[in-house]
């Protein structure tokens, strides 16, 4: 079975999840966003964020099942975000968060992963 882009919490005890895959090409821990109402949890599970599983892996969960479904999701978090894009003049600039190239690269990392399965 093949790796899998996720959307995760840690642990009640504040651990990262045994699913998640943690090789040399690993990927945890990132966008994450703080749900609100219905969603939301107490510390340490307040963040949900994404990470890509160990082949095969089950657990507490939510599959993101296509590149276009994490352009989506990371489009309805990531309103006002910005990432740093420091220049000799201006070190401290930043440029908005790209949600397409977000997926792109994350989808790659996943791509590269399950073709050594």
């Amino acid at each position: 079975m093949a790796h899998q882009v996720v959307k995760y919490r840690l642990t009640a005890e504040g651990t990262i999840p045994e699913f998640i895959y943690f090789g040399n090409d690993g990927l945890h821990g990132y966008y994450g966003t703080y749900p609100t109402g219905a969603d939301a949890q107490p510390s340490p599970r307040d963040l949900v964020q994404i990470g890509i599983t160990d082949s095969g892996a089950t657990g507490d969960f939510e599959v993101v099942a296509s590149q276009a479904d994490l352009t989506a999701y990371l489009t309805s978090i990531s309103d006002g975000w910005t990432q740093p894009a420091p220049t000799d003049e201006d070190p401290t600039a930043s440029d908005p968060f790209d949600p397409a190239a977000a997926s792109a690269w994350v989808w790659g990392v996943l791509d590269t992963l399950n073709a050594a399965v």
